[in-house]
């Protein structure tokens, strides 16, 4: 499987995991705090992908 691939599957899975997190929760919580990392994995993946297709689009 390559990258972008697997990159796709991980935001799928990040996603339905911030679906089921309370984005009300206050960031001193454990659960604010599980839902700012889950926010921040999303980003990094997402400009991985991103990465990735510009990469490709330059070829």
């Amino acid at each position: 499987m390559d990258r972008l691939q697997t990159l796709r599957k991980q935001k799928q899975f990040w996603k339905s995991v911030k679906r089921m997190l309370d984005k009300d929760a206050p960031m001193h919580t454990e659960e604010g705090m599980q839902y700012a990392r889950v926010l921040t994995k999303l980003v990094l993946i997402e400009l991985e992908i991103e990465q990735i297709e510009k990469e490709k689009a330059a070829r």
